[in-house]
């Protein structure tokens, strides 16, 4: 199982907070800030929530189908779930026109 929660609050706990962290890196909150928007950060931290439940989703209609996927499949099909999740942060603005 893919486990994303969590990883904000282990992020946003000072003994996690290297001494050489650029400063910038985190918002006024004490939370990471990767975006110059904060509301940024928030929908893709919602998005990242939505595509681990999709995945625990997916996971359980495997089961229920009777697939006994080997360990190989089960992570070849996480890799191309991952890849479709992500496949618009891949995409380069070059051809853009």
């Amino acid at each position: 199982m893919v486990w994303l929660r969590g990883v904000e609050a282990l992020m946003a706990e000072p003994e996690f907070k290297p001494d050489d962290t650029p400063k910038d890196l985190y918002g006024p909150d004490g939370q990471p800030q990767f975006f110059n928007d904060p509301g940024m950060d928030r929908f893709v931290a919602v998005v990242m929530n939505m595509a681990q439940e999709m995945w625990v989703q997916e996971e359980r209609l495997m089961a229920l189908e009777g697939l006994d996927a080997s360990s190989e499949d089960r992570e070849a099909k996480l890799k191309q779930f991952i890849d479709r999740i992500f496949a618009p942060l891949r995409e380069s603005g070059s051809d853009e026109s």
